[in-house]
């Protein structure tokens, strides 16, 4: 900046965007230590453990109502039911009359992905019991990509039989491998025992409670 050049107003809606922010991570910190406090305490509720608040007396009576629990243990069937009471845990909807055949095959894929690959009901599950007794549930959600052997073993083979499957091996860029094989001297007939590695990609989906202590600030 040269001496001859202004420097530039900001604009009231820029500053007060600039004050919330470094409001906001000013009170990040407080508000975590609270909701970590209240979580703990919530817990001890839970579990029905009551020595931080009313320590038994000795001579006393130790009995405990746990309220807290019967109080989310309560309403856990009703949320499953509305989230995971259907077929669909999700629908897509179309926007026109041709793509309802998409949206039927996407509905079909994510609800597979969700209920069938992953334990979609337990995800559900221990989010909604996060959400009520820590005040925030989180899912974490990664594709994951592996890859699955799978033995097979075939018995009394041809010649031809056993020449058209290591062909087929040969031609598998190595995907298939003959790991045994014998052959029976009374008939002719070969026995193989082979693996088969394929590669598979799916969506995988669990609750996510490492990740809470680095969120909670934003809550």
């Amino acid at each position: 900046m040269t001496k001859d050049d202004k420097p530039q107003r900001m604009d009231i809606e820029t500053l007060q965007a600039m004050l919330s922010a470094e409001k906001a991570n000013a009170l990040a910190g407080l508000n975590a230590s609270s909701l970590a406090s209240e979580r703990a305490d919530a817990m001890a509720y839970y579990l029905g453990d009551m020595e931080k608040d009313m320590p038994t007396q000795p001579g006393r009576s130790k009995t405990v109502s746990t309220d807290v629990a019967d109080v989310i243990e309560g309403l856990m069937p009703q949320l499953m039911d509305i989230f995971a009471g259907s077929d669909e845990v999700v629908r897509f909807e179309a926007v026109g009359p041709e793509d309802e055949e998409a949206a039927q095959q996407e509905t079909d894929y994510v609800n597979h992905v969700f209920m069938q690959q992953n334990p979609g009901f337990m995800v559900l599950y221990s989010f909604l019991k996060d959400a009520l007794l820590s005040k925030v549930g989180i899912v974490k959600v990664w594709w994951d990509e592996r890859e699955e052997e799978q033995r097979e073993t075939y018995y009394d083979m041809t010649d031809e039989q056993f020449a058209l499957l290591a062909r087929d091996v040969a031609a598998s860029n190595g995907a298939m491998e003959i790991v045994a094989h014998t052959m029976r001297t009374m008939d002719g007939s070969v026995s193989i025992e082979m693996t088969k590695e394929e590669p598979r990609e799916e969506q995988a989906e669990s609750p996510d409670h490492e990740s809470r202590e680095a969120r909670e600030a934003a809550y």
